[in-house]
């Protein structure tokens, strides 16, 4: 299942897989793939999505967790002996690398080691990147045998797994945990163990989030359509679906819907702005001028303006915009348009 961890804000702070040992959701992954997060969710190659509940289990030093996510009658992996594992074992790995679910890649145990005096790890040459932390590593019976857990910087083919021995002391401490808790909370706090249409909205946005990251529009979009179903007034989801899309008529109702929401949301305001750009200058021209309210620094916009302003006939304006790009960053605008000093002259 590929994780999505979110801090309190709703902000992504990481991705990751994670494996289900228990038809009632219990599921392990990496430590380090839920360390700080406040929220998370797990999504199933299916299209599911299912909120992280808590954390049941935890172990540091070997890089393990055992979460409980909110779901039943859930298909779920066995835990194999990894202890009977011998060097030259075939393998596999199902994992997320760069938030693509259900991955899978191929290799051997090419040995089993300690690093820096740590337990044994097993190194497998099965490939693993930026999103396998927490991926089941399998036997040819289909038995878990290790969790994925590190890449070798600057090798080929080399990678690390937790074996699954720590895992099934792991399952034991969790076996009765209750209650599940918090993937993170102040001291003291109250705040209640519920997933409500708020979270899970929050979930989908990080989603969306991670899929925009991987250039996968038609998901990205989906799934920020999800956070806006449960949360319509989720002004950021309705703005990074204007981003996302590539429809026009999408692109501008989804900005339209931001600053509908958050008047003073200048970046969508921008948005919306370019949006119109090929359909209704008269209406672009306002956006912009909304955009520039509220972002009154951004160099890149207030070149935007200016030829707008120009397109429209309103010269003066035209020209007095491109002078503000000009003062804000006379490098970037040199980039954009190197025959801008050309178009100084047109206005005297």
């Amino acid at each position: 299942m590929l994780l999505v961890l979110s801090d309190a804000n709703g902000d992504e702070i990481a991705t990751g897989t994670g494996f289900l040992v228990s038809n009632d959701g219990k599921l392990v992954t990496n430590y380090h793939v839920i360390e700080n997060a406040a929220n998370g969710a797990a999504k199933a190659e299916n299209g599911d999505l299912f909120p992280i509940e808590g954390v049941l289990a935890s172990d540091p030093k070997d890089d393990l967790a055992l979460v409980k996510i909110k779901g039943n009658d859930l298909r779920f992996l066995t835990l194999g002996n990894s202890e009977k594992v011998e060097v030259g074992s075939r393998i596999a790995v199902i994992g997320s690398p760069l938030g693509l679910e259900a991955t899978l890649s191929e290799g051997i145990v090419s040995a089993i080691r300690g690093i820096n005096g740590e337990p044994p790890l097993l190194q497998i040459t099965a490939a693993i990147s930026r999103g396998s932390s927490g991926s089941p590593v399998l036997s040819v019976e289909g038995e878990v045998i290790g969790i994925a857990t590190l890449m070798m910087q600057g090798g080929q083919a080399i990678n690390f797994a937790v074996p699954a021995a720590p895992c099934r002391t792991l399952l034991a401490l969790g076996q009765n945990a209750s209650p599940v808790q918090p993937l993170s909370a102040p001291v003291g706090s109250d705040r209640k163990n519920v997933f409500g249409d708020a979270d899970r909205a929050k979930a989908w946005f990080a989603l969306g989030v991670n899929y925009r990251s991987t250039d996968r529009a038609d998901a990205s979009i989906a799934a920020f359509k999800q956070a806006t179903q449960l949360k319509p007034d989720y002004a950021e989801a309705w703005y990074n679906m204007g981003l996302a899309s590539e429809n026009l008529a999408e692109k501008i109702g989804a900005f339209s819907q931001a600053v509908r929401i958050t008047p003073n949301y200048g970046d969508a305001w921008y948005g919306l702005g370019k949006a119109y750009l090929s359909v209704d200058q008269m209406k672009a021209v306002h956006a912009l001028e909304q955009a520039a309210k509220y972002n009154p620094q951004d160099a890149v916009l207030w070149w935007d303006l200016s030829g707008v302003y120009q397109s429209v006939g309103r010269l003066d304006d035209s020209r007095a915009a491109l002078q503000r790009a000009i003062a804000l960053n006379p490098r970037k605008i040199r980039e954009l348009d190197p025959y801008h000093e050309t178009r100084e002259w047109m206005y005297r």
